[in-house]
Formats: structure tokens, sequence, C-alpha cells
């Protein structure tokens, strides 16, 4: 299972718009409500949705396995314990789990505890890296410089829903870099479950950058999935 390393994401974070653009999106999905409940799996760097959405809800809380030291909106309540393991004790309206599904140990049963644990009618948003734009052939030219198969997350999500119906939305957001090294850099936690490679293949990483991105961003598809309790 992958650890979460928040100082490379912290990194991201700071060059890119990923973040405003999904909540923005995200925020006219859900709507005004209102709503009981929204439970939040994976807390990242800071409540960047809950910040938001949290006034729309009766109840927000946020499950999130590492110990962290962030301060919460007044009306959230942050759970510290693994989505895997934990009992939340309630059955929220809406689930939202972004950019968190590559951390589960068992993602299939992760997925079938949200479905679960909604109430009535609920929704779940999983939102996942798309293969559009610099990001997709990056990590197809990473995988052959390893010679390892790169399965994306979306894909597996895809297949875990099955016959499951569901619908997509895609934002684009982008990555600002000020030379390709800085790029590489801020680039590493997506390849957070190869760190040794990586970093090795420094080189042959930042050469195909040069070759491939052209100005002064990277560009990247966030993919929302919406899925209604069945």
């Amino acid at each position: 299972m992958v650890e979460f390393n928040a100082e490379w994401y912290g990194r991201l974070v700071k060059n890119t718009d990923e973040k405003a653009v999904l909540v923005s999106r995200m925020s006219d999905l859900i709507g005004d409500g209102p709503y009981k409940s929204c439970l939040e799996i994976g807390l990242g760097i800071s409540p960047y949705f809950a910040t938001v959405l949290a006034d729309r809800f009766g109840k927000y809380s946020i499950v999130e396995r590492r110990h962290v030291d962030i301060k919460m909106p007044n009306n959230v309540e942050l759970i510290n314990n693994d989505w895997e393991q934990s009992d939340i004790g309630f059955k929220p309206d809406i689930i939202i789990a972004s950019l968190v599904i590559y951390y589960f140990e068992n993602k299939k049963a992760a997925i079938e505890k949200m479905f679960d644990s909604l109430d009535d009618n609920g929704k779940v948003y999983f939102v996942v890296n798309g293969k559009e734009g610099d990001y997709g052939p990056l990590k197809h030219a990473f995988s052959g410089m390893i010679g390892s198969e790169y399965h994306f997350t979306y894909d597996e999500l895809i297949e875990l829903l099955g016959d499951i119906e569901f619908k997509e939305y895609t934002v684009h957001s982008e990555i600002k870099f000020s030379s390709y090294e800085d790029l590489f850099e801020t680039l590493k936690i997506a390849f957070d479950n190869y760190p040794e490679g990586y970093q090795r293949l420094r080189n042959e990483m930042i050469g195909y950058l040069k070759e491939n991105v052209t100005g002064d961003s990277f560009t990247t598809h966030q993919k929302i999935i919406e899925v209604r309790k069945q």
C-alpha cells in the first residue's frame, strides 16, 4: 500500500489550479441541498471541499487515517481513522472520495463499503486522474522506461464499478512550472509508488518533458465519477 506524502502533495497543490477547479465543479454538481450529511474520505493537506460545501449539510465529516494538526472549519468533524477499518456511525447523503482510491489497500472492499454506508438515494463522487493531456502520455513513457505496464486508477475504478451506472465529468487543470527540473520535482507525487525508479530516471524524465511539454504548463484532466446508490 502506498503511503501519502504530504510534502510532495503540497508542492503539487502550490503549483496547480487543480483544487480550485475541482471544488468549483463539485459545488455545481452537488448543488445547494439541503442535505443531512456528507462524508469526505481523505483530507489531503487541507479541507478544500469542506470549506466551500460544509454549510450545505447538517453534518460534515472527514475521515483521515493520518494524525494531522490542521484547523478544521467550525462545523466540520475530523475522524482520525482508516476508512477501510472505521465505523462512522451514520449514513451520509453524499460521499466524496477525491484522489484517494489509489491509497486503499483493498480498493474493491473500500468502494463497496462506500455504497453500503450511503443513505437511500445517496451519491458517491469519486475523483481520479484522467488519461488525457500531458499526464497520460507521461505515465506511459515512464512505464516504458522501467519495463512495467502502468494501470491507471481511472481504469481500475471503472472496472470495479462493473455494471453500475454512473455519470462522468471532466475537469481540466494545469501545473505551472518555471523549468523542466522544477516540473520534475512537482510531479514526484504522481510517481510515489516508484520513488527510487523516478529519481534514478531523473535525466530521462526531464528529457521527455523537454521534448513533449511546451510552454509553461503541464495539463491534467480530473475525472469526477458520480454514482447514485443502487
